[in-house]
């Protein structure tokens, strides 16, 4: 598990089995926590971990949050990060709150076993990775700096983008049920985000 956190943020991380660790970034920068301290002998329940990320000052703190997957979080807790603007989850069927998380850009929660995904507050992503879930639907009426979408593989029946001037790239065919209205709509959009950015 690696956390980027900017300059002079002390992070703690509660592993849910009574460990918490807390570390101090001097400077912007990444760590890997699991490979870190696991050289410390600090003991973790296996591979699976309840794990609740927080920072001492939520205004100067962890900005990026990035998941190995080789190790399976059952429940995991950045409602507290409140810079958070990288994040890639495995957390494996548990709801997803983000709503607190109003920076995030990048979001990458494919393969979690999603049944729903609420992305209303998440207005400044640029990039969401949400496939090979669940979802029966995904509403990004609000997301209008999306670049990048990615939902394929979800069995999903209803899609809805709203006002996306910046879209550029959209799967999201593969693996849906996505009605032809819906299709074109999109396809209309990229078509004519690619015109404007000529």
């Amino acid at each position: 598990m690696s956390i980027k956190a900017s300059a002079n943020s002390e992070i703690s991380i509660a592993w849910g089995n009574g460990r918490i660790i807390k570390h101090l970034f001097h400077t912007e920068s990444y760590m890997n926590f699991v490979n870190h301290y696991s050289k410390r002998k600090i003991p973790l329940d296996g591979k699976r971990f309840n794990v609740e990320i927080s920072a001492e000052n939520p205004y100067c703190s962890i900005i990026g949050f990035y998941m190995g997957g080789d190790m399976e979080i059952v429940d995991l807790d950045v409602s507290n990060c409140l810079e958070l603007e990288e994040l890639n989850s495995y957390s494996y069927g548990n709801p997803l709150d983000l709503s607190r998380n109003v920076v995030l850009k990048y979001l990458n929660c494919a393969d979690n076993g999603l049944t729903s995904l609420d992305l209303s507050n998440n207005t400044a992503l640029e990039v969401i990775n949400c496939s090979r879930n669940r979802l029966s639907h995904l509403s990004l009426t609000n997301n209008f700096c999306l670049k990048e979408l990615n939902c394929e593989c979800n069995e999903m029946e209803r899609l809805s983008i709203g006002y996306a001037p910046h879209l550029r790239e959209a799967a999201y065919e593969d693996g849906n049920h996505i009605d032809e209205a819906t299709k074109k709509q999109i396809q209309y959009i990229i078509a004519e985000n690619a015109e404007n950015m000529d």
